[in-house]
């Protein structure tokens, strides 16, 4: 590392989170087409609504995700290292679903651009495939876990209703 938090010279994604099923063939070869970057505290990765055309790792430090609907900000979730953002967007290029800010301090993040993605899982199937999978075991956790907390208010909204004498 140079003074400055940039990598000096090759340097591999940690087997963390998304990261941790990919062998280290893959994970250095997705090192070198993307870039490690520091952020600071308070800098906005993507916004809600707008364009986003990169995958991003969390290698250190903490993400704050929130979701803004009807007038209200709502905080979904914080994330942290072997978690990404972006994941979607290089799936189906649609706009952020939900506006992401480093917070607790510098985000250690690795990057890559999804055109740069797509053309590496295009090359390499077996590559694109091991990359899919991970991602998409992230996917289905988040599903599980909102669905999950919109079942658990569900109730919780239920048992207020029948309470109430009307």
């Amino acid at each position: 590392m140079s003074e400055d938090g940039e990598p000096q010279g090759e340097e591999n994604l940690p087997a963390v989170g998304v990261m941790a099923d990919l062998s280290d063939g893959v994970r250095g070869r997705l090192a070198s087409l993307g870039r490690f970057e520091v952020r600071p505290e308070g800098d906005y990765l993507t916004v809600q609504g707008e364009a986003c055309h990169m995958l991003v790792v969390v290698i250190s430090g903490t993400l704050s995700v929130t979701v803004h609907a009807h007038g209200n900000s709502v905080h979904r979730a914080d994330l942290g290292a072997g978690q990404t953002i972006g994941e979607m967007s290089v799936i189906d290029p649609m706009p952020a679903s939900a506006t992401v800010r480093v917070s607790d301090g510098d985000a250690r993040l690795w990057v890559i651009d999804g055109k740069v993605f797509d053309e590496f899982t295009a090359a390499d199937p077996s590559a694109g495939f091991e990359i899919m999978k991970a991602l998409a075991k992230q996917l289905c956790f988040r599903l599980r876990r909102d669905s999950d907390t919109m079942l658990r208010q569900a109730d919780t909204m239920r048992s207020r209703y029948l309470d109430n004498d009307y």
